[in-house]
């Protein structure tokens, strides 16, 4: 479900200072393109594939827009859960980041220099807190199922179906 223009505007204005040149028209469509809950994290402009680009980063997600004089919109989307990689460098002025994912590498140059290290380290920490969170949220299913799996064996052995060194050659074998 799309958002409302004012929830666009309000989170631009919450994220600060970021360079979107060139990019007016693609603006406008951001409520179409947000999902309803989507957080906006950055936004600047740059050139990929020869056309001016505005890229989003939001909590899920990289989104590439550009809008044509003539033709309609093209997006391109990178979930971050599927980036593996983010390089950029810096030149005088501006700056390249280049993503990689399992789909393949996007580039975007010209970006501001101001932008790209913004930029890079947010998208960085982004995947870095999803790559966290998958961790965590497997990590935690493993001690529960254990401990009911030990709940389970001492059961059986209060019932007299195990016996004592069967439970405890059991145990040592979840525990192993």
């Amino acid at each position: 479900m799309p958002v409302t223009k004012e929830v666009v505007d309000q989170q631009l204005k919450n994220i600060g200072d970021f360079s979107v040149w060139f990019t007016k028209k693609e603006i406008k469509y951001l409520p179409e393109v947000l999902d309803d809950g989507e957080i906006i994290s950055a936004i600047t402009s740059g050139l990929s594939d020869g056309n001016t680009w505005l890229i989003i980063v939001t909590h899920k997600r990289v989104v590439f827009l550009d809008k044509g004089m003539v033709y309609g919109l093209k997006q391109i989307e990178i979930p971050i859960r599927q980036i593996s990689a983010i390089s950029h460098k810096t030149g005088l002025v501006q700056g390249t980041i280049e993503i990689s994912s399992s789909a393949g590498n996007k580039v975007i140059t010209n970006i501001l220099k101001k932008d790209v290290v913004k930029v890079a380290r947010i998208i960085s920490d982004l995947v870095e807190n999803t790559a966290k969170a998958t961790i965590r949220s497997s990590s935690t299913s493993v001690p529960t199922d254990m401990v009911s799996q030990l709940e389970r064996l001492a059961t059986l052995r209060s019932q007299g179906i195990l016996t004592e060194e069967e439970f405890q050659l059991q145990k040592l074998k979840l525990l192993a």
